[in-house]
């Protein structure tokens, strides 16, 4: 089946899916995790969003988690590689349903990688900007009725929303 770009209203179980995932994710890592965090729109509390748990793990050393890949399968994720972003180890757990949704991605970021404080940011600035909140939600619910089977064409219908609000958190963050 073909990946469905489906945005859902907010549902109050996300958190404690992620709080499930970190036990299991933390039992496999250990020590190497520095920090772990849920992050994309399912972290934000009444944010419509597509029903994927978005997990960010950070560690000292990103070549050390290749070594992890025979577990990571055997917990069920498919193994991603860079996935288009350099120094990144991107995992993906399908839906039980074979649908071929997503129910997880977990990216890993070696400390120091730009994109961990870019979505960290972009995840508070909408936590505490109404108006933002509002613009994203918008654009996201659009992307999904125009993009459902294109994952591609979804991504790429928020890119300019994104980069705006980034601008402004970034603005509020940082200066």
């Amino acid at each position: 089946m073909l990946r469905e770009m489906l945005v859902v209203p907010y549902n109050d179980e996300w958190p404690q899916i992620y709080e499930e995932e970190k036990k299991v994710l933390s039992k496999i890592f250990g020590k190497v995790i520095l920090d772990i965090q849920h992050f994309g729109s399912t972290s934000i509390k009444g944010m419509s969003a597509k029903p994927t748990i978005d997990i960010m793990i950070v560690v000292d050393d990103i070549k050390q988690i290749d070594t992890y890949d025979d577990i990571m399968k055997q917990h069920g994720y498919l193994v991603k590689g860079e996935n288009g972003i350099k120094n990144r180890r991107y995992f993906v757990k399908l839906s039980p349903d074979n649908s071929g949704n997503h129910n997880y991605h977990l990216h890993i970021y070696q400390k120091g990688n730009q994109h961990i404080s870019d979505e960290l940011i972009f995840r508070d600035y909408l936590r505490i900007d109404s108006e933002s909140f509002k613009e994203y939600e918008k654009v996201k619910i659009e992307a999904s009725l125009k993009f459902r089977y294109s994952p591609s064409e979804y991504v790429d219908a928020k890119y300019e929303c994104i980069m705006r609000i980034m601008d402004k958190a970034k603005r509020y963050f940082v200066n």
